[in-house]
């Protein structure tokens, strides 16, 4: 609910870049819940140890992907959610991709390509959103709500990669709770654009929300 009423004031009254600070804590607000149940489930040393990999990876493959068009085709991103890292990348992306990642993990039961797929049907609706609020744009725009086909495409490279990070861990006996935090991002998402009348990336939003909460928990 939280997030849902976050993202009617977001589609309502977009964020100044002046206010940016306030999109920053909000990501991490909406992090902490997956971060602090990985922690507590994979202990310690080998819980910070996979979410600080997943942070550096988001980190190299936006700055590479803003610096050089690959995987996502050419973009960049605007003034409003944290300041710019190389000239490139806002500091937060670590802490907005990497619960998605952990989400797609967690449902997915860890199969890799699967965890990929799901990340795409997660940009279906995220991306959209956020282009129309101007977090980030395409310099040759596209045919999906101004996102480009070669974006998705790079999100199921980039996304199943993501997941083979997590190889290591045993996903079918992870918390419910791991997945909180990428619940929480799509439910945003999902609101920001059916209060935006996007609403065929709202509907996928709906559809990857009902499906999240209706898999069998691990608890």
């Amino acid at each position: 609910m939280f997030a849902a009423i976050s993202g009617f004031f977001v589609a309502r009254f977009p964020v100044r870049p002046e206010l940016a600070i306030v999109s920053a804590i909000f990501v991490l607000v909406f992090a902490w819940p997956s971060y602090s149940a990985v922690v507590r489930w994979l202990g310690v040393r080998r819980g910070v140890r996979l979410l600080v990999l997943l942070g550096v990876y988001a980190l190299v493959l936006e700055t590479v992907a803003v610096k050089t068009g690959v995987p996502y085709g050419r973009f960049s991103y605007g003034p409003k959610i944290g300041k710019l890292l190389f000239d490139a990348v806002p500091w937060t992306v670590p802490f907005s991709w990497t619960p998605l990642v952990l989400w797609a993990l967690t449902l997915s039961r860890g199969r890799i390509f699967i965890a990929g797929g799901l990340l795409v049907a997660v940009d279906l609706c995220l991306d959209p959103g956020a282009v129309a609020q101007g977090f980030w744009s395409y310099g040759a725009g596209g045919a999906y709500f101004a996102v480009p086909f070669s974006n998705f495409v790079g999100w199921m490279l980039s996304g199943t990669l993501g997941a083979w990070f997590g190889r290591s861990v045993d996903w079918r006996e992870a918390p419910a709770e791991v997945r909180t935090s990428g619940l929480l991002s799509i439910a945003f998402w999902t609101s920001v654009c059916l209060n935006m009348g996007l609403w065929g990336p709202g509907l996928v939003g709906i559809v990857l929300i009902v499906g999240s909460l209706f898999t069998p928990k691990k608890t």
